[in-house]
């Protein structure tokens, strides 16, 4: 945020951006390498016969590897991430004291066009650490809001591959469903980025949430539209899971500043563990009981839900 401290929206999405554009390559890097001849999973699933998984001896191998394989890529771009990382300003004192001096003569400057009464001292965001954020009842609407629209997430993320393999088999063209998906997922994030820089926290948080709803309650109708209608969706929900990575980071720096944003985030992104808890039970239990048609109704209404928590209140007015 300090390289774009005028647009923290758009600077979280282009951070995270590089995050969903990763798996553009990684997804076919391991589909390839795990299944290069596009073989069908064959063994039903006990619970579902829909659901196949595979028993090829050499895919099954190829699996344990790919960790391996990608493992090693990983460490090598982290090592030369991490070699390319510098602060916006110079390390040098004999710069800091500089730009000190010139701070201080502009706010000496700027004071002196005010009046004595127009000068208040008030605590700014910036001062609003952990312990502090806690106590205020914007982190708990805040936090609600992100874990009801996680478990919705979390449902895309965990269930739309099985989804589509019920009536698209064809590994091959999941994986690049994946990679198209990672791209949408990078698109998300600087466009949701710019959404709550150009108009308000609450204005992007409420539309990514009702977009969310909307894609999940007609995500059902994909079964109708082949593998066209599957690809669109799928990369619009992903459009909308990056969107989520770009809001909240910026929602919390406009509700308690800037100084503590990470201790402040970390709080609010405890949310994602509880969701995930909620999402794997209840999405097993869902799957199992009412099947793929009903089940994009429980995702959807917790998105819903979301968009309403956000809309009702003043505190994301910012």
């Amino acid at each position: 945020f300090t390289w774009l401290p005028q647009r923290t929206g758009l600077a979280a999405g282009i951070i995270l951006a590089g995050c969903g554009a990763g798996a553009f390559l990684f997804v076919q890097v391991q589909t390839f390498f795990i299944n290069p001849h596009n073989l069908d999973p064959t063994v039903p699933n006990e619970y579902d016969s829909s659901e196949k998984y595979f028993d090829d001896p050499g895919i099954l191998r190829r699996t344990r590897q790919a960790y391996l394989l990608t493992a090693g890529i990983y460490a090598v771009l982290q090592l030369i991430g991490s070699l390319l990382l510098v602060n916006r300003f110079s390390d040098s004192p004999e710069v800091n004291i500089e730009r000190n001096v010139e701070t201080d003569k502009l706010l000496k400057s700027s004071k002196q066009r005010q009046s004595p009464t127009s000068v208040q001292v008030m605590p700014t965001a910036d001062e609003v650490g952990p312990r502090q954020v806690i106590c205020q009842r914007a982190f708990y609407y805040l936090w609600l809001t992100s874990m009801l629209l996680s478990v919705a997430l979390f449902f895309i993320l965990s269930l739309y591959k099985s989804f589509g393999m019920t009536f698209i088999v064809d590994d091959h063209f999941h994986a690049i469903v994946g990679s198209a998906a990672s791209v949408f997922n990078s698109l998300g994030r600087l466009a949701f980025g710019y959404v709550a820089d150009r108009f308000t926290f609450k204005t992007a948080l409420v539309s990514l949430c009702l977009i969310t709803s909307v894609l999940l309650l007609s995500f059902d109708l994909t079964m109708l539209m082949g593998k066209p209608g599957f690809f669109i969706w799928v990369c619009l929900q992903f459009g909308c899971i990056g969107g989520t990575y770009a809001v909240f980071p910026t929602g919390t720096t406009r509700l308690f500043g800037k100084r503590h944003f990470s201790a402040n985030y970390a709080l609010v992104f405890t949310s994602g563990a509880v969701a995930v808890v909620i999402g794997a039970i209840v999405a097993t239990s869902l799957q199992t009981y009412v099947g793929w048609t009903n089940l994009w109704f429980f995702p959807a209404a917790t998105s819903g839900l979301a968009g309403m928590l956000a809309m009702s209140t003043r505190y994301f007015n910012v």
